[in-house]
């Protein structure tokens, strides 16, 4: 009988399995598989001397460096490889895209597009993707697609356009669809392009498009109204704010019209006997109207009528008419754009008090001029943006403001990005006359003199590891 270890009895081998003895009885080698013989003891005949033993010795060295071998080369053999999910395309047979689309639901597009995996690496990208949503009232988005590699070169653009009371639902699945359309190009060259298709979804009318016209004439109309606030015991906060819009856009003209009011209303109990209350109100009426002169040239005018109790404005309107120049076509924005922007026009002041040079009203001439640079290529996206405000009828009176922001990967898997803005302030001539008190400067109810204004921001992200892994695992999402 053999024992194990632990001295418990257990079966002899099996009979068809013979043991081979050598003359001095010392076990050379089993028929039995290598892992069967860890952790068993077999009776032997007792020792010849310091050679049998150091012979055992070897024999054993031998036996238990087999057992590991084999044991090793079972588990790679059992291992099994992991099937690729539905609808995805197997591994290494997909296109790597880099994506860069603010707001976007990626997991939503990951699982959307199996024959695409996104990467968060752009230098294993070959097929480098931009998407940018409507700018204010434009309801257009558009997509922009560069070649990486062996796609080197082959850059595409496409747009399409949604209702204005489309859902964030209905934004999803167009995004995914348009986006499909584009990565079709490069990923019927990949492995994945022996199981793609295309499906055309008939329309329910049998109006051609070209002939359905627009009943609201391209006019988008909005208006939303919003309320918060926040307390303790000794302290509360409350505000409310109203806006209106009216927009329409068209290849040859651009119209903007909007207005908001906002209040804030706070109190702070500093002591039984002292609590302080604040109110801040502001409003705007504006619109903007412009002209397409060409690929490059555009005539604009603005006009407004505000007023902030912040800023000592009772009243203020404004107008003034200008031409903006791209160095670059509009039609490439999306990618490059230079603009140099130039209006005059005038402006009447009306003010809750008396301001610092006296006045209770006044009307003032001034010029504007803004030059503005925005970037969005492979390597990230940079803007920056000059502006230049002089009254005419005063000219020391100036404000000179730089803005500028970038984000930009340096190398595999770095990205820093920034932004910052200084502006240089000779132009305050609409000050309370007086010293503000202790309450005004702590609780910002008031404006300050100041003769500058700042801000930035730096940071940096690195990324490492399994960059091209596209699974995606929506449990315990907080």
């Amino acid at each position: 009988m053999v024992r194990n270890p632990a001295g418990a009895p257990r079966s002899e081998p099996n009979p068809g399995s013979r043991r081979l003895t050598d003359d001095r009885g010392v076990s050379g080698r089993t028929t039995q598989p290598p892992d069967q013989l860890i952790g068993t003891a077999v009776e032997r005949p007792a020792s010849n001397g310091p050679k049998d033993e150091g012979l055992r010795r070897q024999i054993l060295a031998r036996v238990l460096l087999c057992s590991a071998l084999a044991a090793v080369t079972v588990s790679a053999q059992a291992q099994p490889t992991a099937p690729a999910p539905a609808g995805q395309a197997a591994p290494g047979t997909s296109l790597n895209v880099f994506l860069t689309c603010p707001g976007c639901d990626t997991e939503f597009l990951k699982t959307s597009i199996g024959f695409a995996e996104f990467i968060s690496n752009a230098a294993m990208a070959e097929v480098d993707v931009t998407i940018t949503g409507p700018e204010a009232a434009d309801r257009e988005w558009r997509l922009k697609f560069a070649g990486r590699g062996r796609f080197a070169g082959r850059d595409r653009a496409l747009a399409f356009s949604l209702p204005a009371t489309g859902t964030s639902e209905e934004t999803r699945l167009e995004i995914a669809r348009w986006l499909k359309l584009g990565l079709a190009e490069y990923a019927v060259e990949t492995g994945a392009g022996a199981q793609l298709d295309v499906t055309f979804r008939r329309a329910s009318t049998d109006v051609p498009p070209a002939a359905q016209k627009d009943r609201w004439n391209y006019w988008v109309f909005r208006v939303g109204a919003d309320t918060n606030g926040n307390g303790e015991q000794s302290t509360y906060n409350r505000s409310y704010y109203f806006n209106a819009s009216a927009n329409r856009t068209t290849d040859n003209w651009k119209i903007r019209l909007g207005g908001y009011r906002s209040l804030n209303r706070s109190s702070f109990q500093v002591s039984d006997e002292l609590t302080i209350k604040t109110r801040l109100s502001d409003w705007s009426a504006a619109s903007l109207v412009v002209k397409s002169l060409g690929p490059h040239l555009s005539f604009g005018v603005t006009a407004s009528l505000a007023g902030s109790t912040f800023s000592n404005q009772k009243r203020v309107a404004q107008f003034a008419p200008g031409f903006e120049y791209d160095i670059f076509p509009y039609r490439d924005s999306t990618k490059r754009s230079l603009t140099i922007q130039h209006t005059v026009g005038g402006a009447f002041y009306d003010y809750e008090t008396e301001t610092i040079f006296g006045k209770l009203s006044e009307k003032v001439a001034q010029h504007t001029l803004n030059v503005s640079l925005g970037l969005r290529q492979p390597w990230g996206q940079a803007g920056s943006s000059f502006v230049f405000t002089q009254q005419l009828t005063a000219l020391d009176r100036t404000r000179l403001t730089f803005f500028g922001n970038l984000s930009v990967r340096l190398a595999k898997g770095l990205t820093v990005n920034g932004s910052g803005s200084y502006a240089r302030i000779r132009d305050q001539f609409t000050l309370e006359k007086g010293a503000a008190s202790e309450e005004e400067v702590l609780l910002r109810q008031r404006q300050l003199a100041t003769g500058h204004r700042y801000s930035f921001s730096f940071g940096f992200s690195y990324s490492f590891g399994a960059l091209s892994n596209v699974t995606v695992n929506p449990r315990f999402s907080l």
